[in-house]
């Protein structure tokens, strides 16, 4: 479906079937979740802002089918830290990156100063 589908032709079955896709892909529930938010999202935008007629309806009810189909649900509790030699690495990454605004480095280094 990604790309080749036009806005108005994103149906309640055609948004479940994403659903479905995504998850044989080994998308989770959140992922899933988010991915049709976003969708809703694009959506409502385009009605509001550029007038196209769209209804953001089968959606909503998709998303209510993913749900009862146990496709949409909440993320498992994660109870793993990052080490330390993952947060050097993050925040290398970021650092790294021209287009960050926020100083990921900084913030991390005032969160672990001692108090």
């Amino acid at each position: 479906m990604r790309g080749s589908v036009k806005i108005g032709d994103l149906t309640r079955e055609r948004l479940i079937q994403f659903g479905k896709d995504r998850a044989k892909e080994g998308a989770g529930g959140v992922t899933i979740s988010m991915d049709i938010g976003y969708i809703k999202r694009v959506i409502s935008h385009a009605a509001a802002v550029h007038g196209i007629e769209i209804a953001p309806e089968p959606v909503d009810l998709a998303r209510i089918a993913l749900k009862r189909l146990g496709l949409i649900g909440k993320g498992r509790e994660r109870n793993r830290r990052p080490t330390s030699y993952e947060l050097i690495r993050i925040i290398a990454h970021r650092d790294a990156n021209p287009r960050q605004i926020i100083p990921v480095g900084r913030i991390k280094k005032l969160g672990l100063s001692p108090a």
